[in-house]
């Protein structure tokens, strides 16, 4: 065994030299070393040492002042990082001006960065047919959400952009024969940039799109006259359409089914976009997990073809499908830059993540202001929380109670910011909303959202990623991690499922370090920084208290107003009364609607919890119940449960408790069974067939006697006992009388032969034939038994389901 795991490591260090070079495993090596082996490679341990000692001796020999350890080198040389500074002469300074200064003001790459801008100024040269370029100028870069890609991938397409800027320009001049001036440079420059194409960047989703698109504004703002159109869905096509004829195409930000539809109903988009230098694929994994795939590749139909243009492609995972679709995209001679390790943890590792299982639906609310009273506390004046939510309908309900109940509930009281967006609201309402927050330093905001922010929108400062229900998948957990931690700041997040939701945790989150915490643990920690807040004020702030900042400064209420209530802890203490109080006057139609979606969600998700579909059925109705105060579960009508395919499982359950048993039996079918039992162990039944030729007899067989008769043997017929039965009129004779026409040429017509069609029936030339008697009550040929109803029918008592919708 431990020779396997020696070898291991032993191949992990050849790969992977630096391993090998600390004490513990050099030591480690020379003893092993020491001992008799076949292994190969363990035979070769020594020669890596010895190589790793001459290169850390040449190293220490080149440098002025020795490191004191070779550790310490290693560790410094992986932490260093390529500061934007040495970017000057290799991109444009203006470019420049607004990395180094403002807006940006950035000093130091990050990881992704580091990898891509040395690349320039080489990947950003124009594209020359007549000498094609010999190094790759196509990149798939594997990057997570949160470290720095959207400008690494913004800057050399800028760049490229400026240079064919520039030579078009001095192409222009040369042919007019005029000496070359601003004016008409301009002119030149414009002409070129409303008629061609320059960047087009694809995202999966309009807050993302948004967000590139700021963005680029702010990177190209000390570029005159480059502009950037956005084109996504939920705004006026035609006002997009109209800034994009007036506008420079410097830079298109759009989203694929958008983009798409300007393609194929725009000739002007058409044509420019035919112009195409640099194509971007932005969470390319998003894409295609959307299904966008055939539009990113109908959209590509429009553009000129590799290697003429230009493609970057950007992913956090490289599945099979990202393959295909680099395969369709990048020119087979690309750049693939990996800057995800493949031991690395699918969530960053520095963000501690916490799950609660809840003892019931009735602590769900409670919980939820608990963590956001925890964050508050634990984050003072500094607070920023998102909460996700599975679906639109439960995102407007939450964020309705949210705004209703967090004045009674939260330290920061009325001060605490609640902004709110999903796909029922407008675009330039999420754009506001979306803006708002980002820039929100109140010190107590909380962004109810659903899973329209999960992927790619970035927004600085969030202390804590709540998420009710399960996630649509393992991936969408990471996705919505990853909104806090960024850029290598604090945070954390905390999932709160119901009892019947563990399953998810248990069989698809192995991969990610999940702590268990209770409801109880939770609560006992918001109380403790609750009284170490009301024991000294000025100390738990580290200094002065923070005032209250109005969401709108101008109104100018509320300002000298203390961020937090003098007196938390009773308030804390008393959230379950508050709650309760509250969603007694709550909309049941509005609950009821919220029931509906999260009935259609979970329904879809029973494989990945490990349940079944009536018991999501009837722990949603008891949602309603216990979350939301209706006094009884909504109902959900039987036709309705049927599309669901409820009421085949339910058959089927049935089915399965009930194993192999034999079916159920009228009454009078088991009389006379023991006398059968008892005949056959006489044996008169040996060697003869059941009657009824199946796996039952019929009741009358085996001497069993029919219902209406007591004797236990079958009728006598009239004749029996005469010793045989009555003669027919013509039997004794030769044949049987002959009929009235036979003998004739033919028989005689029947009464409505002749005529060129049957006589119609009663219900003929009405729109339909008459209801047959049985028809209405569900099948042909119902009977009621043993008073249970009509089987055709609804069903009555417990059983029926009369929906509200």
């Amino acid at each position: 065994m431990s020779s396997s795991i020696w070898a291991r490591v032993a191949r992990t260090c050849l790969i992977r030299p630096r391993i090998g070079s600390g004490p513990l495993l050099g030591r480690s090596f020379v003893l092993l070393a020491a001992k008799p082996t076949n292994n190969a490679l363990l035979r070769f341990i020594p020669s890596i040492t010895r190589l790793q000692s001459s290169v850390a001796s040449a190293r220490v020999i080149r440098t002025e002042t020795a490191a004191p350890s070779l550790e310490a080198e290693v560790i410094e040389e992986e932490e260093k990082l390529p500061e934007f500074a040495s970017l000057k002469d290799v991109v444009d300074k203006r470019i420049l001006r607004a990395l180094t200064k403002g807006p940006f003001n950035l000093t130091t790459m990050s990881t992704v960065q580091a990898q891509v801008l040395p690349l320039l100024p080489e990947i950003a040269e124009p594209y020359d047919p007549q000498n094609p370029p010999t190094l790759a100028r196509d990149l798939l870069v594997r990057a997570r959400t949160g470290t720095g890609k959207t400008l690494a991938f913004l800057i050399p397409a800028v760049e490229a952009r400026l240079k064919v800027i520039e030579a078009e320009v001095t192409k222009a001049a040369q042919d007019s024969g005029l000496t070359a001036s601003k004016r008409l440079t301009e002119s030149a420059r414009r002409r070129f940039a409303s008629k061609h194409t320059g960047v087009v960047v694809i995202s999966p989703t309009r807050e993302l799109a948004t967000q590139i698109a700021q963005e680029a504004i702010k990177l190209t703002k000390h570029i005159e006259d480059f502009q950037v159109q956005l084109f996504v869905g939920g705004e006026s096509k035609s006002k997009q359409l109209r800034e994009f004829r007036r506008g420079t195409h410097d830079i298109i930000v759009a989203t694929p089914g958008r983009l798409r539809d300007m393609l194929d109903s725009s000739a002007e988009v058409a044509d420019s976009v035919a112009h195409t230098q640099t194509l971007i694929l932005d969470e390319a994994d998003s894409l295609l997990d959307m299904g966008f795939q055939a539009d990113i590749l109908g959209i590509q139909e429009f553009m000129p073809k590799t290697p003429e243009r230009q493609t970057f492609l950007f992913s956090a995972t490289v599945s099979r499908a990202i393959r295909d679709v680099a395969r369709a995209s990048l020119a087979k001679q690309h750049k693939y830059i990996n800057c995800v390790s493949e031991d690395a943890s699918p969530v960053h590792a520095h963000i501690p993540q916490y799950h609660t299982v809840l003892p019931s639906a009735a602590h769900q609310i409670p919980h939820i202001l608990r963590v956001l009273a925890h964050d508050q506390l634990a984050n003072p004046a500094k607070s920023k929380c998102i909460v996700f939510l599975p679906t639109t309908r439960m995102t407007q309900l939450f964020g309705d109670l949210l705004r209703e109940i967090a004045k009674d509930t939260l330290p920061a009281a009325r001060s605490t910011n609640i902004y709110e967006i999903h796909s029922k609201k407008s675009m330039e309402s999420r754009t506001r909303a979306s803006n708002a927050f980002r820039n929100d330093r109140s010190g107590a905001s909380v962004l109810v959202t659903s899973d329209v922010s999960a992927r790619g929108v970035d927004y600085p400062g969030v202390t804590r990623v709540i998420q009710v229900g399960i996630p649509s998948s393992a991936e969408q957990y990471v996705h919505r991690v990853g909104r806090t931690g960024r850029a290598g700041t604090q945070g954390r997040g905390d999932l709160i499922l119901l009892p019947w939701e563990r399953g998810f945790v248990s069989w698809q989150m192995t991969e990610v370090p999940l702590k268990p915490l209770t409801a109880d643990d939770l609560t006992a920690q918001t109380l403790e920084l609750a009284k170490t807040y009301e024991a000294d004020p000025k100390a738990f702030f580290g200094g002065e208290i923070p005032l209250a900042h109005p969401r709108n400064p101008s109104l100018g209420h509320q300002r000298g107003r203390p961020l937090f209530l003098s007196s938390v802890t009773p308030m804390i203490e008393d959230i379950p009364r508050t709650v309760s109080e509250t969603v007694t006057n709550m909309d049941e139609e509005v609950v009821s609607d919220t029931f509906m979606s999260l009935l259609g969600y979970y329904l879809g998700k029973t494989q990945e919890m490990k349940v079944k579909k009536m018991e999501v059925l009837e722990e949603c109705k008891q949602w309603c119940v216990q979350a939301c105060g209706m006094e009884t579960p909504p109902t959900v009508s039987k036709s309705f449960l049927e599309k669901l395919g409820l009421g085949k499982e339910d058959r089927m359950d049935r089915a399965r408790r009930g194993g192999f048993r034999e079916p159920r039996r009228n009454e009078w079918a088991s009389r006379g069974q023991e006398r059968v039992r008892e005949e056959w162990g006489r044996g008169r039944g040996s060697g003869e067939r059941s009657g009824s030729g199946g796996g039952f007899r019929k009741p009358w067989e085996g001497s069993s006697g029919k219902p209406w008769e007591g004797n236990g043997e079958r009728s006598a017929q009239r004749w029996e006992g005469r010793g045989s039965k009555p003669a027919r009129p013509w039997e004794g004779g030769d044949t049987r009388p002959a009929r009235s026409w036979e003998g004739t040429d033919s028989r005689p017509a029947k009464p409505w032969e002749g005529r060129d069609t049957r006589p119609a029936k009663p219900w003929e030339g009405r729109d339909s034939r008459p209801t047959r008697p049985w028809e209405g009550r569900g099948r042909s040929g119902s009977s009621t038994r043993d008073g249970e109803g009509s089987r055709g029918g609804g069903r009555s008592g417990r059983d029926s389901y009369e929906s509200p919708f």
